[in-house]
């Protein structure tokens, strides 16, 4: 959270001042959660000192306390429980928000506080600070150990994180972003190092959303200016920028060129951005185990695969045992007893020749014959069951190969919860929920939904996500005369194009773009894709999921383009 998104939120918590902590909450073991009674109604205020995700905000969520409270809440609770907030303040415009609040002690002495919310990454903190500036206590610690230049401590004084002398762009004039843009080589870095709020980053995309530096240094700054005094009014415009599916930060302002999700308020965009990052690093956190599951059955499997070929005798070495049992058996008159070989004629060859056929010295001629037909029978069918068994093992490889793609595209906690179920189908992790004690059944999340796009024709196409809706969508949701597309021998998802009949050239194309994209094959050029009608997908019986077999396909070549792919996002 940046310090231009904190100022944001801190105009909006100006909504609290005057009113009561009713409640202190620590949900975590780096956050605070204080309910709020003010005359215009009841809110509840979130502050996190997470390394990731520190922010301070308004939100609508309810959260636990633990069972057992830590020592940092009960403290917080002893202070703050009937505290009034009389003011909120944003220091230089830093990284920093004070909440001031007045409450009485144990002798009914009006006291003054300071709750200090340190917004910065892996050096954020929470700290209540009394009036003489000295810090009570805070949510963590700094000893000398962890750091000589600054300590948070309790009965320590406190003292602002140290930053650079910089300006408050708030105060500041059009002529004075003028003076720091007029030579800069790079804009944005200028504008960070000289006024608070501002990361190189935040100030490109602010540059960027106000004409960029093409327009002119002297109406850059002007639009600079004129940006700052609408926000120090409340003018902003918040929202998240997106790319992708995925969030990449929250701003006050309209992102140029750049997807985005407009807020009501600064305070909804930042909780949505973290609400929607945890859940995205708890899908990724766990995707990382079901893959390690994955590649671990994959490793099995490609082990076996080897053995496998390596029992798999030639032909020619199984019939040279058959050739062997009949030669000894057309000659066993002319083979001496305790013989270790026996040379004969091979009157199968043209011309006939002649052939040493090994013997055992402890068996007749007749019974060498009839060992060397023992062996043929169970190499052919040692043979034979090696040839099933890595046929069987080979395409439980590619399937294994297909969901491992698959885990690697998945988004959301319906699509992972699929893919979980899956694995435990397959017997690849086990069902963990089984092992726990009876309770509350978990709440069951709706089915993942396909990708929906349209093509320049207005066509709908569907693409699935996994390999359960790859199944849903090719025999549940397609018509027969629908066309289906799939990359040709590429793992990737099956795609739907929602039309019978005759389908213009151009949303073919389309189609195919998006089962290029939808692959393995998405950084590749000229990837081939195979389309047919819905009709002539079949599913073989006993295949695992996702996995079909075509006919009267036709093959087409296109190269996977994101951009191509955003156009026709629905």
């Amino acid at each position: 959270m940046d310090g231009l998104s904190l100022s944001a939120v801190v105009q909006e918590l100006n909504s609290i001042i005057g009113g009561r902590i009713e409640k202190v909450q620590q949900p975590e073991k780096d956050e605070l959660l204080i309910a709020i009674h003010t005359a215009g109604g009841s809110y509840r205020l979130l502050i996190s000192a997470s390394p990731e995700n520190c922010r301070i905000v308004l939100t609508n969520e309810k959260k636990q306390s633990p069972v057992d409270a830590p020592a940092f809440l009960m403290l917080m609770r002893k202070y703050l429980t009937g505290a009034r907030i009389v003011g909120i303040e944003q220091p230089n415009m830093d990284r920093v928000a004070e909440l001031e609040l007045e409450t009485v002690s144990e002798l009914h002495d009006k006291l003054s506080l300071r709750l200090i919310c340190e917004i910065m990454g892996r050096h954020s903190n929470i700290i209540l600070v009394d009036s003489d500036g000295n810090v009570i206590d805070s949510i963590r610690r700094v000893n000398p150990s962890v750091s000589s230049a600054r300590l948070v401590l309790p009965r320590v004084r406190y003292e602002y994180p140290p930053s650079k002398v910089k300006r408050d762009p708030r105060s500041a004039e059009a002529s004075d972003f003028l003076e720091v843009l007029e030579n800069a080589v790079k804009p944005e870095s200028a504008l960070s190092e000289n006024f608070y709020g501002l990361s190189p980053a935040v100030a490109k995309k602010l540059i960027a959303s106000l004409g960029g530096v093409s327009s002119g240094a002297e109406l850059l700054s002007q639009r600079i200016a004129a940006f700052y005094a609408d926000f120090a009014a409340g003018r902003y415009f918040p929202c998240i920028e997106t790319a992708n599916g995925s969030c990449v930060c929250t701003l006050p302002f309209k992102p140029e060129g750049a997807s985005f999700v407009q807020y009501g308020s600064m305070s909804e965009a930042v909780t949505a951005f973290y609400s929607t990052r945890a859940a995205e690093e708890s899908v990724k956190r766990r995707t990382s185990s079901y893959e390690r599951a994955v590649k671990n059955a994959i490793q099995k499997l490609e082990r076996k695969l080897g053995i496998y070929t390596e029992a798999i005798q030639s032909e020619e070495e199984i019939e040279k045992l058959r050739l062997y049992g009949e030669l000894l058996t057309s000659n066993l008159y002319l083979i001496p007893q305790r013989a270790s070989s026996a040379l004969v004629y091979n009157y199968y060859a043209d011309p006939p020749t002649q052939v040493e056929v090994p013997l055992d010295p402890m068996y007749s001629a007749a019974d060498n014959a009839q060992r060397y037909y023992t062996k043929y029978r169970k190499a052919k069918l040692a043979r034979d069951h090696a040839l099933e068994m890595r046929e069987k093992t080979a395409a439980e490889l590619s399937y294994l190969e297909e969901l491992l793609y698959t885990l690697s595209c998945c988004e959301g906690e319906s699509e992972l919860g699929e893919i979980r179920a899956e694995l435990i189908a397959g017997g690849y992790i086990t069902d963990d929920a089984k092992k726990q004690k009876r309770g509350a059944a978990p709440a069951k999340l709706p089915p993942s939904k396909p990708y929906a796009f349209v093509s320049r024709d207005g066509i709908n196409i569907l693409v699935g996500k996994n390999n359960r809706q790859n199944d849903k969508l090719t025999f549940g949701i397609a018509d027969p005369d629908d066309t289906w597309l799939h990359t040709k021998d590429i793992h990737g998802s099956h795609v739907i194009i929602k039309k019978g009949g005759q389908i213009p050239d151009s949303t073919l194309y389309d189609a195919s773009m998006l089962a290029a994209y939808y692959s393995k094959a998405r950084g590749s050029s000229n990837v081939p894709v195979d389309f047919t009608l819905a009709k002539y997908v079949k599913k073989p019986s006993g295949a695992k999921p996702g996995m079909v077999i075509y006919t009267h396909q036709r093959t087409v070549y296109v190269t996977p383009d994101l951009e191509h792919v955003k156009l026709l996002m629905k």
